[in-house]
C-alpha cells in the first residue's frame, strides 16, 4: 500500500498536465503577438515599443524580456507566424478545374493580397526586409527559412510552368521585389488611384509570367536567363 502511496503522477496525468501548460504557453505566446500587431497597427513599427506591447498583452516588459530578447524578436516571432498564415492563404487558392497551369498566379496573388489585407504585417515585413530594419541579406536564417517556405506554394506552380532552379530563383526575386515595392507605396487608410494602379500593375506581371511560361512549354527554361547569369543563395 505504502508503494500505490508513493508512486508518482500516471503517464496520463503527466500527459495532461503538459498539454495544459503548452495550450497556456502558446495563449500567452497569442496574447503577446496580438498586441504587437495591434501597437504597429495604431502607431507604425518605428514607435512600437516592449513597454506599450507588454502593457496591451497584460505584462510587464521585464516579463517580455524573458521571452523575447528585444523588440526586433517580437518583430520576427510576428513576422514568422504572419508567413505562415500567407504560406497557407496560398496553398488554398482556388485554381480553375482542369487548368493547373493557372496555380501561379492564383497563389501569387493570394499570397500578396494576404499582407494587403493585413497592412501591420506588411509594414513588419518590410522593417524585417529593408534598411530600416536589418535588410534582406541579413536576415536571420530561421526568418529566411520562413519567407522562402512562405512562398513554397508560389515556386511550386513555377517548376510545374518548367522553370529551372536558376530561372525559379529569378521569377521568386522579381516577384518579391515587385510585391515589396507595391506594398511599400500601397496607403491603406486613403483610397487613392495610386493604390489601385499599384496592385493592378502587379496583377498584370504575375498575369504575364504565368502567360509567358505557358506560351513556351518547350523552350529550355535556361535560355530565358540572362547570359551568365549565377545561381546564388538569395540570403548570401
Amino acid at each position: 500500500m505504502d508503494s500505490c502511496l508513493k508512486a508518482g503522477p500516471s503517464p496520463s496525468v503527466n500527459d495532461s498536465r503538459r498539454s495544459r501548460q503548452e495550450a497556456m504557453a502558446q495563449t500567452r505566446r497569442d496574447l503577446v503577438l496580438r498586441a504587437v500587431r495591434q501597437a504597429v497597427a495604431d502607431g507604425g513599427v518605428t514607435n512600437a515599443n516592449v513597454r506599450d506591447i507588454a502593457k496591451r498583452a497584460g505584462y510587464t516588459a521585464g516579463a517580455l524580456y524573458a521571452y523575447f530578447p528585444s523588440k526586433q524578436a517580437l518583430f520576427e516571432a510576428v513576422l514568422a507566424d504572419s508567413l505562415a498564415r500567407a504560406q497557407a492563404a496560398a496553398q488554398s487558392a482556388k485554381v480553375a478545374k482542369g487548368a493547373p497551369e493557372g496555380a501561379f498566379a492564383a497563389r501569387a496573388q493570394a499570397w500578396f493580397a494576404y499582407f494587403l489585407a493585413h497592412p501591420a504585417e506588411a509594414h513588419l515585413l518590410l522593417h524585417v526586409l529593408s534598411s530600416d530594419g536589418r535588410g534582406l541579406g541579413c536576415v536571420g536564417e530561421e526568418l529566411a527559412t520562413a519567407l522562402m517556405a512562405s512562398l513554397a506554394p508560389v515556386t511550386q506552380a513555377l517548376v510545374v510552368l518548367g522553370c529551372s532552379p536558376m530561372l525559379l530563383q529569378r521569377e521568386t526575386m522579381a516577384l518579391l521585389s515587385m510585391a515589396m515595392g507595391v506594398l511599400l507605396i500601397h496607403d491603406p487608410s486613403k483610397l487613392s488611384g495610386t493604390n489601385a494602379l499599384a496592385v493592378e500593375a502587379l496583377a498584370s506581371y504575375i498575369e504575364s509570367v504565368q502567360l509567358r511560361l505557358v506560351a513556351a512549354p518547350e523552350q529550355p527554361a535556361q535560355a530565358l536567363a540572362p547570359e551568365g547569369f549565377a545561381q546564388v543563395d538569395l540570403f548570401a
